[in-house]
């Protein structure tokens, strides 16, 4: 796995921790209101979202000082929660894991949609000018390789890659294997090449 895909993963999974701190957040209010201060549920569910969006509103019916206390919680863990879910947001808009995201997407599809291509294990001396002919003649190829410099300067040259090991099966089959005509072996070592076969 990538180094990017292990945070944007990471980064979806806080994001969903965020989303879902809230949703309970949420729950915890409707059900205080309704339980303890004997509201209806609509009621309830009203008074917890006006809270945790800090609207300003006022109480929906009168607040003892217990039900005030939770409501001051309330909106402490709401601010918490959202403050959490918009950080982890912006992180994301800045660094632009939604645009790798999709360029991720993108690139899977562009594999998923050939066939009869060839496969290049290694960018080093000898894949670097294997990449250059095929791209010169049109031919349709998929790079794997697992430094990460090599794999952006092949982006830079439109080709298609895999950041990955091609010694790994998962890593051939994200490049498309079973679709794929032939494999160029171009990695440094002849016994990680003939593993790679």
């Amino acid at each position: 796995m990538s180094i990017s895909e292990d945070k944007y993963r990471r980064l979806r999974q806080e994001l969903i921790g965020g989303i879902f701190a809230l949703i309970v957040v949420f729950l915890l209010g409707t059900l205080w209101y309704h339980l303890i201060e004997g509201w209806s549920w609509l009621d309830s569910a009203y008074m917890t979202i006006s809270t945790l969006a800090t609207v300003g509103f006022g109480e929906i019916n009168p607040l003892g000082e217990r039900g005030r206390l939770f409501t001051m919680v309330l909106i402490i863990m709401g601010v918490v929660s959202i403050g959490y879910i918009v950080n982890r947001l912006t992180e994301a808009l800045i660094q632009g894991y939604f645009q790798e995201g999709l360029k991720q997407r993108q690139e899977k599809r562009l594999i998923d949609r050939l066939s009869e291509h060839y496969i290049i294990c290694g960018l080093g001396r000898t894949g670097r000018q294997v990449a250059i002919e095929f791209h010169a003649e049109n031919i349709p190829f998929v790079v794997i390789d697992t430094d990460p410099l090599q794999v952006n300067r092949a982006k830079e040259l439109n080709y298609i890659v895999v950041q990955g090991d091609a010694t790994l099966d998962k890593s051939l089959q994200m490049a498309g294997i079973e679709r794929a005509i032939c494999i160029v072996a171009a990695l440094t070592s002849d016994a990680e090449n003939l593993y790679t076969v």
